[in-house]
């Protein structure tokens, strides 16, 4: 075996401990591609309506990677409250209690060809409860840039992780729609995978939500979910 000097050893131990924490960080960065940017994301909560105990109090829950479904679901909170309910839109991990709960929307964007796991996770742990309210799907994923049959039976299929890890939830009604590609928001590497992905699949970057069709769909959930509206009585 070669021998080596202290000094010797002490340089190419801190050269291995080195690389051993930058790969740590940098595989971080495949991992967790979002912590980079993190002060760049923003996840927004909020409430609205009329908080009268006759009106019907509606969860809008969602798990985002970027923000954009956060978007989605106060565009769908809005437009539930302009109908008589009182909303909270909030994200997955920060709900604790939905047994106040009248009815409610939870949405998700794609990671895997499914929601994301907490989002998934959060429909299992209260199904029970779930079961016994009007329920309603949403999703935001890129596969539906390309407006075809095709694309929505694949978006369609990435609601089967969450459907078949909660069975007795029966949505009422399902929204796909399409979401955002915005590199300014991804980590270098995470950008650098999802260039290469989205130019095969002819996808460019920008906003591709349709805030029409979001209402138009969350107008549509207004009988399911709420019943008529005091307006409307």
């Amino acid at each position: 075996m070669e021998k080596i000097t202290r000094r010797q050893f002490i340089v190419k131990s801190s050269m291995i401990a080195g690389g051993t924490i930058g790969s740590m960080a940098f595989g971080s960065e495949l991992l967790y591609p979002q912590k980079a940017r993190a002060s760049e994301v923003a996840f927004p909560e909020s409430s609205c309506g009329p908080q009268k105990s006759s009106n019907k109090k509606i969860l809008i829950a969602y798990a985002s990677f970027c923000g954009t479904t956060g978007g989605v679901a106060e565009a769908i909170g809005q437009v539930l409250c302009e109908k008589g309910a009182a909303v909270d839109v909030r994200l997955v991990k920060n709900i604790h209690d939905i047994s106040i709960y009248d009815a409610a929307v939870i949405g998700s964007a794609v990671r895997s060809s499914s929601w994301w796991p907490e989002a998934v996770e959060f429909v299992k742990r209260n199904q029970e409860t779930f079961h016994r309210i009007p329920v309603a799907y949403f999703l935001t994923c890129l596969a539906l840039y390309n407006h075809n049959e095709g694309s929505r039976k694949v978006a369609r299929s990435y609601m089967d992780p969450v459907l078949k890890a909660a069975p007795s939830v029966q949505p009422v009604d399902m929204g796909l729609f399409c979401g955002v590609l915005d590199y300014s928001k991804l980590s270098f590497m995470y950008r650098t995978v999802m260039k290469s992905k989205m130019k095969k699949q002819g996808v460019p970057e920008g906003d591709f939500r349709d805030w029409n069709a979001i209402r138009a769909w969350a107008k549509n959930l207004q009988a399911p979910l709420i019943g008529s509206s005091e307006r409307e009585r």
